[in-house]
């Protein structure tokens, strides 16, 4: 099709799936600061198998749990010291950055499916839109999707506008407001097969669906000292003695707020998730 066309053109220019899944592992460090909730830092260093899709991460400083090391290892979270180390469930986060950060090579996984949108102008520049869905039963959260924004002359990866649709953080269906990230800030990995380029910036907004444009800028992240193909001992993703250990998609309930009579309820948005669950 027409989008499917569009994004393996843009994995090509990024350096090509083969180079990608050749490498067969990635690591990297993920700062993920809310600007409005500087004490909800998510700041950890992570190793990911690409084939099998486990993760593993240590906390690093600054971060806001308490010393945090977790993992999916392909059936199983887990998490030590204790399941409260770590202000978000490890099953959520634990792939969540990775999935961010290995955009747009990501959405070759099978389940994917690929629509194409009409053309929409970001930052002055006219973009080729294309939205990614997912069959059903695919990963924990199907519901999720993504709308990549594609350069006209290169189709490298400018943003993406996304929605979370977890169900630990939504049992009864739907999803949050959209958002919008922007990939900037691109450097050239080298891997055994060739390198791959990846962004190192992620400022992400909230986004104005009725204007047709990003507001202002909520959360900005960023990846640094990214590897490729490192080879790990197979324990590395299997949980320590003593770590909380749970095959269940779950979410910390919110925190209730009482509202004047007058006001209306809050809805519950992404914002919610990322600067209270995450």
């Amino acid at each position: 099709s027409e989008a499917g066309r569009l994004v393996w053109e843009s994995i090509e220019h990024h350096g090509g799936l083969r180079a990608w899944l050749a490498a067969g592992t990635i690591a990297f460090e993920f700062d993920y600061r809310p600007v409005d909730a500087p004490e909800r830092r998510m700041h950890t260093f992570q190793k990911i198998d690409l084939w099998s899709a486990r993760a593993v991460h240590e906390e690093l400083e600054g971060g806001a749990g308490a010393s945090a090391r977790f993992a999916w290892d392909g059936e199983r979270a887990w998490i030590a010291p204790g399941p409260d180390a770590f202000p978000t469930p490890a099953r959520f986060w634990a792939l969540t950055p990775y999935y961010f950060v290995g955009m747009p090579f990501v959405v070759a996984d099978s389940g994917a499916r690929y629509e194409r949108l009409p053309d929409a102008e970001l930052d002055g520049v006219l973009h080729r839109l294309v939205k990614i869905t997912y069959e059903a039963g695919t990963g924990d959260s199907p519901d999720d999707y993504y709308v990549l924004y594609l350069h006209p002359r290169t189709h490298a990866l400018a943003a993406l506008r996304y929605v979370v649709a977890y169900p630990g953080f939504f049992p009864d269906g739907g999803h949050t407001p959209e958002k919008l990230m922007r990939y900037d800030a691109f450097e050239a990995f080298e891997g055994p097969a060739g390198a791959v380029r990846l962004a190192t910036r992620y400022d992400t907004s909230r986004w104005d669906a009725e204007a047709g444009r990003p507001g202002e800028v909520v959360t900005r992240i960023t990846a640094s000292r990214v590897g490729l193909g490192e080879t790990y001992p197979e324990d590395v993703f299997a949980p320590p003695p003593g770590a909380d250990v749970s095959a269940e998609i779950t979410a910390p309930e919110r925190e209730p707020r009482e509202a004047p009579e007058d006001e209306p309820e809050e809805p519950f948005d992404d914002a919610s998730v990322f600067e209270r669950l995450a």
